[in-house]
């Protein structure tokens, strides 16, 4: 496989303002690196030959990091001129797609399951979207994803919950019907697909025993000095 990714890096990072004042998210160190060299080394490990970098917030310390070290993985950064959205600067990256089917990831977040895996799923449920469900303990702060017969039931506001399936933040979506769609200049990407269920058939992959860190949550990055680099080996 070797395949196309948008990876979502343009995010504020409020939430770990406390740990990380002046750096955007995807810059957060980890064991003497910034976590977007793991999310990358993976994405290549895992056949990901192009990736399309959504840079929004901090962008200009992104651009000089990535012309520090030389790839073994074609980087494509696109800007967006003003913040949209998670699914407005998804849309904004599409203009450097060239793949039939790309995968959307955040970039700070890491779950690092089979792409292959995921994109034969994808293949079996014949549908223009599937999105990848981790399954995290507690799950207070996410909304939890109600699932039938292998397609998305429901996506849920959050709620007081001891564990469950969340969206794990990373989608595979056919390029074909994402053209076909009239996208807002700006707009959320995940409450796209909240009001999408009604009327889409989402696919929805729930692989068994993969880890889920948000860093933009303190304790999860804290946690991730020692898990990432781990699975960031394969």
């Amino acid at each position: 496989m070797d395949s196309e990714a948008i990876v979502l890096a343009g995010g504020l990072g409020t939430r770990l303002r406390s740990v990380l004042p002046d750096l955007p998210k995807p810059l957060a160190p980890i064991q003497g690196q910034p976590f977007l060299f793991y999310l990358l080394r993976y994405l290549r490990a895992q056949g990901i030959g192009r990736v399309i970098l959504s840079l929004g917030y901090g962008a200009e310390h992104i651009l000089h990091w990535l012309k520090s070290a030389s790839w073994d993985i074609n980087i494509v950064p696109v800007v967006e001129p003003q913040p949209l959205g998670t699914g407005g600067a998804l849309a904004y990256a599409w203009r450097a797609v060239s793949a039939a089917r790309v995968f959307f990831l955040n970039g700070d977040t890491f779950f690092p399951i089979n792409l292959a895996d995921f994109e034969r799923f994808h293949n079996q449920s014949a549908t223009a979207i599937s999105v990848a469900l981790a399954y995290v303990s507690p799950a207070d702060r996410y909304g939890l994803v109600e699932v039938e017969g292998g397609f998305v039931k429901a996506f849920r506001e959050k709620a007081p919950a001891p564990a469950g399936w969340i969206y794990g933040g990373i989608a595979l979506v056919e390029s074909q019907w994402w053209e076909s769609q009239t996208w807002p200049q700006t707009f959320s990407w995940e409450a796209y697909l909240t009001q999408a269920v009604p009327h889409l058939r989402i696919a929805a992959y729930q692989p068994q025993g993969v880890p889920f860190i948000d860093i933009g949550v303190p304790e999860d990055y804290h946690r991730a000095q020692a898990l990432i680099p781990q699975y960031a080996q394969v």
